[in-house]
C-alpha cells in the first residue's frame, strides 16, 4: 500500500524555522530563504510549474507578498545541450504569490540535467541546486486492457469515463510505462477530487457508522491547500519491471482504491520524481536535503502526466 504523506509547504516551512520555538534556532540566525520548484519533463516553468523564492518571516509580521521574493536574480541552466535562459518574476493576485516562470517556455527534456542559481540583492550566497530529470514514462490507463467503452480513465477532464468503487484495484491498477529504463524509481501519486464540497451531495466512498457525507465542520479542511480528505498525496518506492504480454518496463500500483476519499470526478496525478524531491518528503527535516546550497528547500524533478475519472457506487 502506499506510504501516505504530508507534503511540506514552503511558506510554513519559512513561518517555522523563524518561530522562537523551533527545535534549533541557531541553524537559522538572520535572513533565510527558501527555493522550492519541480521541473516537469515535457512542460516548460510556467505559471502552472513556477519556481518559488520565499524569506523568513513571523507570524507577526506575516504579509503574503512580503514574504516572497520579487527581485531575484534566477537562471536555468541545461548543463546537457549547454543553454541557459532568465526566470521572470510573475505576482499570482488570485493565489498572493509570486511565481518565478520562463518566457521563453523551453520545455524540459527527460534525462536531461539542469541547474539555477539565484541572486538575491543584498543577500551575500550564491543559492543554487542541480537536478536531473528521470527517463521519460508515460501513463497507461488501461494496462489489463479492458477496453470497457466510458469505463476507466481518461486523459481529458472532458472525457467522462466511470469506475465502480469495488473494482477500481483489479481492473484499473495505475500504471506507467517506462520504456528501456527498469529498477527502483521514486513514485509521486496524488488524488484530488474536482467535486465542489456539500454536505449533501458530495458523498463518501465508504460509509463510516452510517455517516454517507460530510459534516458543514469538514469544509475549511476540505479547501484546505496541501494534502486533505480532498487530496490525498504519495510518495514511495517502487519498482519498474516487464510484464506479460507486453513491451517495455512498467511501474504498476494495484492497492489504492482507498485514496479515494469519496465518489465523484477526480484528477489522478502520477510521477517518477528525481532523489531531491524525494527525499525532501519523505525525510525527517527534508528540507535539507532538496538538493539547494546556500538556502532551504528543494530543487527536483518529475515526469508524468494526469488521468480524470468519475468514481461511482
Amino acid at each position: 500500500m502506499v506510504k501516505l504523506l504530508r507534503l511540506m509547504l514552503p511558506i510554513l516551512l519559512l513561518l517555522t524555522a523563524s518561530c522562537t520555538k523551533f527545535t534549533a534556532p541557531e541553524r537559522f540566525e538572520g535572513d533565510v530563504y527558501t527555493l522550492a520548484g519541480l521541473l516537469i519533463a515535457g512542460e516548460a516553468i510556467d505559471l502552472e510549474h513556477p519556481i518559488y523564492i520565499t524569506r523568513s518571516t513571523t507570524i507577526e509580521d506575516f504579509d503574503p507578498f512580503a514574504l516572497f521574493v520579487a527581485n531575484a536574480e534566477v537562471t536555468i541552466k541545461d548543463l546537457t545541450d549547454q543553454t541557459e535562459w532568465t526566470l521572470t518574476p510573475r505576482p499570482d493576485l488570485v493565489e498572493m504569490k509570486i511565481k518565478y516562470i520562463d518566457a521563453g517556455l523551453h520545455v524540459i527534456q527527460p534525462e536531461h540535467r539542469y541547474r539555477i542559481e539565484i541572486q538575491i540583492p543584498g543577500y551575500p550566497q550564491l543559492i543554487t541546486a542541480e537536478t536531473t530529470v528521470p527517463a521519460q514514462a508515460q501513463l497507461v490507463p488501461d494496462i489489463l486492457q479492458n477496453n470497457i467503452p466510458g469505463e476507466g480513465y481518461s486523459f481529458t477532464p472532458d472525457t467522462i469515463t466511470t469506475m465502480k468503487y469495488s473494482e477500481i484495484d483489479q481492473k484499473y491498477p495505475l500504471a506507467m510505462n517506462t520504456g528501456s529504463f527498469s529498477g527502483a524509481c521514486n513514485l509521486m501519486l496524488e488524488m484530488y477530487c474536482l467535486e465542489e464540497f456539500s454536505t449533501d451531495e458530495l458523498e463518501f466512498a465508504i460509509s463510516v457508522f452510517g455517516i454517507e457525507h460530510p459534516s458543514a465542520e469538514m469544509e475549511e479542511g476540505y479547501n484546505a491547500s496541501g494534502a486533505s480528505i480532498r487530496r490525498i498525496q504519495s510518495v514511495g518506492r517502487y519498482v519498474s519491471m516487464p510484464q506479460e504480454g507486453l513491451v517495455g518496463n512498467y511501474v504498476v500500483v494495484k492497492d489504492y482504491r482507498y485514496a479515494f476519499v469519496f465518489l465523484g470526478r477526480y484528477r489522478v496525478s502520477l510521477y517518477i520524481a528525481d532523489d531531491n524531491y524525494y527525499r525532501y518528503n519523505y525525510m525527517p527535516e527534508g528540507y535539507f536535503y532538496g538538493g539547494v546550497q546556500g538556502a532551504l528547500g528543494y530543487f527536483g524533478s518529475a515526469t508524468g502526466g494526469r488521468m480524470y475519472t468519475k468514481i461511482v457506487r
